[in-house]
C-alpha cells in the first residue's frame, strides 16, 4: 500500500514552507493567486488528500470545535450550530463540527483548516490547547481580559437587565436570582444586569445557587427565608424556572398572583407547557452566523496587526403569562398558612 502523501511532501517538492503551502490550499490570504494555482495543481498531481476529502482541493473548511456536554444537550448550542453552518456556506466555507469528547486533539486539526471556532461554556479548560495553534480564531463565549482573540456571545448584563427592569416595573422591589453554575461568568453577568436594574428601580438581588440533588420545594421555602420577601424569581435558565414552577406549585402558591417567574433561552419547553413562561431569548443563530463572518473578516479582511474584536448581540425579552403585579402582603399570608 502507497505511504500517504502529506502537507511535509508538498512543501518540500514546492520549495515552500509548510505554513504557506497550507495557507494556499486553504484560500487564506498571504499568497499569490499564481502560487495558489500551482500547490493546488501538484497537489492533486500527486494525490494529497487535503483535508481527508479527494477532489475538494482549495475548499475551505472551518472547524467548530465544542464539548460534548454543550453540544449535545444544550438546544441553544444546536440553535448556534446552524446559524454558524447556513453562514459558512453562504460565504463559501465547509463548516466541521468537532465534538471534543471524540477524541479530537489539536494535532487533529488539518494544517489546511480555514480557522477555528471554539465554543461551548464548559468548555475553556478543554479548548485550551486548542487556543495555541496558529489558525485564526474566535471564541464563542467570555475571553479573559485583554486576551487576542475575537469573541462573539449574547450580551448577558441586557439579558438580566431587561429582567429586572421588567420586575421593577410591576413593582417587585425583592428579587430572588437562582443560578445552577454560580462560577459561570454569562450567569453572572446576567445578574449584574438584574442587580442595576433593581437598584435603579430602588430594590435589591439575592442570589441563591440551586443543587439539582435538592427537593424543589425545599429550594423554594429556603428562598422565603430571606428578607425583604422576595415577590419574584429570576432564573439563569428555564429548566431552573420549570424545576422551581414545580416547587411552587407543590406549596399551593400561585404564578404570578403569588410570586413572578421569567427563565432564560426561550426553550421550546417554555412554550409549548401550560406555564408559558416570561423569558428571555438569546440571538442563538445570529450568534454562529456572526461568528463566521467575524472569522471571515480576520482570515481575508483585516490588517495583520488588527485589534480582537469583542461583538454581543441582544436578546429579546419575550412576555408570556408568569409575570405580574408585586403582590407581598398577600404572598406573606398565604405562607404562613404553610
Amino acid at each position: 500500500m502507497s505511504r500517504r502523501i502529506k502537507l511535509d511532501d508538498l512543501a518540500q517538492r514546492l520549495g515552500m514552507s509548510k505554513f504557506s503551502v497550507s495557507r494556499a490550499l486553504s484560500g487564506r490570504p498571504g499568497v499569490s493567486q499564481k502560487t495558489r494555482e500551482s500547490v493546488i495543481r501538484l497537489a492533486r498531481e500527486i494525490g494529497y488528500d487535503h483535508a481527508g476529502v479527494n477532489d475538494r482541493l482549495g475548499e475551505r473548511v472551518i472547524h467548530l470545535i465544542i464539548p460534548s456536554a454543550d453540544a449535545i444537550k444544550s438546544s441553544f448550542w444546536v440553535e448556534v450550530i446552524g446559524g454558524a453552518d447556513a453562514e459558512a456556506r453562504l460565504l463559501g466555507y465547509r463548516l466541521s463540527t468537532d465534538v471534543l469528547s471524540d477524541g479530537l486533539a489539536p494535532n487533529g486539526i488539518d494544517d489546511a483548516a480555514a480557522g477555528l471556532i471554539l465554543a461551548g461554556r464548559r468548555s475553556r479548560g478543554m479548548l485550551e490547547p486548542f487556543m495555541r495553534l496558529p489558525h485564526p480564531k474566535l471564541l464563542i463565549g467570555h475571553p479573559r481580559p485583554m486576551e487576542r482573540i475575537d469573541s462573539c456571545q449574547q450580551a448577558n448584563f441586557d439579558s438580566g437587565y431587561a429582567v429586572g427592569d421588567l420586575f421593577g416595573r410591576y413593582g417587585h422591589r425583592s428579587v430572588a436570582y437562582f443560578t445552577d453554575a454560580p462560577e459561570d461568568e454569562g450567569r453572572n453577568l446576567r445578574y449584574a444586569g438584574l442587580k442595576e436594574a433593581m437598584r435603579q428601580h430602588g430594590g435589591e438581588v439575592t442570589v441563591i445557587a440551586t443543587d439539582e440533588d435538592k427537593d424543589a420545594k425545599q429550594t423554594v421555602l429556603e428562598a422565603f427565608q430571606t428578607e425583604p420577601l422576595p415577590t419574584a424569581f429570576a432564573c439563569a435558565t428555564d429548566f431552573v424556572a420549570m424545576t422551581l414552577a414545580w416547587g411552587l406549585n407543590e406549596l399551593g402558591l400561585k404564578i404570578p398572583a403569588h410570586v413572578s417567574l421569567v427563565g432564560s433561552n426561550d426553550t421550546p419547553t417554555a412554550s409549548m407547557l401550560g406555564l408559558r413562561l416570561t423569558t428571555v431569548r438569546p440571538p442563538m443563530r445570529e450568534i454562529g452566523a456572526v461568528a463566521v463572518q467575524m472569522l471571515h473578516w480576520r482570515m481575508n479582511l483585516a490588517p495583520p496587526d488588527a485589534r480582537p474584536r469583542r461583538t454581543l448581540l441582544t436578546p429579546e425579552l419575550v412576555e408570556r403569562n408568569t409575570h405580574g403585579p408585586a403582590n407581598g402582603s398577600e404572598l406573606r399570608t398565604r405562607l404562613e398558612q404553610i
